[in-house]
């Protein structure tokens, strides 16, 4: 298990740029609402990933329209599939961290 610590995830820029979008979509996982159901977003999920380049580049990182929140489960489903029990690497909260965790099955609440 490790923890997630890309360096860009812990600038003042980032955490800015993540407190406004959610206040923006009120806090609520977007694919979770495009369903009718209201749950808190757990993850700012990046479109276009996030690489050493990209996390230079202030119109991929930072840039509104390339920005999705989504709950733990949904953000799993958008990296890992649609949930059908394929072993990939999972993002949970273990202590109030986010953690990835081994190969476990996958499922989305949606």
């Amino acid at each position: 298990m490790r923890s997630v610590s890309f360096p860009f995830y812990k600038t003042k820029a980032w955490l800015d740029c993540r407190a406004a979008y959610l206040r923006k979509v009120n806090g609520l996982c977007e694919l979770c609402l495009s369903h009718g159901i209201l749950k808190p977003a757990d993850i700012v999920h990046h479109k276009i990933h996030l690489d050493d380049r990209t996390a230079r580049d202030p119109a991929v990182a930072l840039n509104f329209d390339n920005l999705q929140a989504l709950c733990i489960e949904c953000h799993n489903s958008v990296h890992y599939g649609d949930g059908s029990g394929a072993k990939q690497k999972r993002y949970q909260y273990v202590d109030g961290k986010l953690v990835i965790l081994g190969d476990t099955p996958l499922s989305c609440d949606v």
